[in-house]
């Protein structure tokens, strides 16, 4: 099993590390933040439908199920997404995946609040040394410009949080007879669900079909990574739990960096 998690592990790490990079690329190239995020939900639910379909399996409808697509779409997709689509135009995209993965120091107490994970004076310390090592990356950028960068450092941090909510919910709550998939598949439903009013009233929709440009291809790209990135993020939790899971942010702090 250890072998499979750490491949797991790595192979997430390095998929969703490079989705920084392209969000920066896409937000300073005239692709709306809320039309981002849409297609970012809806893209990869179409393409797990169709492996769905492609499986002959069906997707599950029960009250259960709902439920969880829906907290799973609001928490893991919805909120974090938008919010960092916002923020990448205003964050080297370096910086922000650092930022973003500050998940593990908010996974762990919940973990422990929630009675998911034992307490353990190592662990501990390690939340304490991810603290400072933060601390340490942001403070020189906060001092170097108080009115534009510190707003949207503060404003980052919604998304690790409501990323750690999400996870400690999966591994608790998470139908254990429904595969990765068919999750992954109802998780984006609801997710596109949510943003869909949103991106239209607000007028922030955008159109990914022909003629093709560098930032059309952006989004596409990105929809194919996401799509398998969601299989995977499944598969994890269910291999080895959310702390483990939660190691994945060094991966991708570091890929998003050079990608950066």
């Amino acid at each position: 099993m250890m072998p499979i998690a750490i491949s797991l592990l790595v192979l997430l790490g390095l998929i969703w590390g490079s989705g920084y990079s392209i969000a920066r690329y896409a937000m300073t190239h005239g692709v709306p933040p809320l039309g981002y995020a849409f297609w970012q939900s809806l893209g990869p639910f179409i393409v797990l439908l169709i492996v769905l379909k492609l499986k002959r399996t069906k997707l599950t409808l029960r009250a259960r199920h709902i439920g969880f697509y829906c907290v799973t779409g609001l928490l893991g997709i919805a909120i974090p997404n938008t919010n960092m689509y916002f923020t990448a135009a205003h964050l080297p995209a370096g910086l922000l995946a650092v930022l973003i993965n500050t998940v593990p120091i908010f996974v762990y107490p919940l973990a422990l609040i929630c009675r998911e994970e034992r307490f353990s004076l190592w662990r501990l310390l390690g939340v304490l040394l991810g603290l400072i090592g933060i601390a340490l990356l942001l403070l020189p950028k906060l001092e170097l410009s108080h009115v534009v960068i510190t707003p949207w450092l503060l404003q980052g941090f919604i998304s690790p949080i409501s990323f750690a909510l999400c996870v400690i919910f999966i591994a608790r709550f998470s139908p254990k007879e429904t595969d990765a998939t068919t999750l992954s598949v109802g998780m984006l439903f609801f997710a596109a669900l949510i943003l869909t009013p949103l991106t239209f009233c607000l007028g922030q929709f955008y159109n990914p079909l022909p003629p093709m440009d560098i930032s059309k291809w952006v989004v596409i790209l990105e929809i194919i990574l996401s799509s398998l990135g969601y299989v995977l993020f499944f598969k994890l939790l269910n291999v080895a739990g959310p702390v483990y899971y939660s190691l994945g942010g060094a991966i991708v702090s570091l890929t998003g960096l050079c990608w950066g």
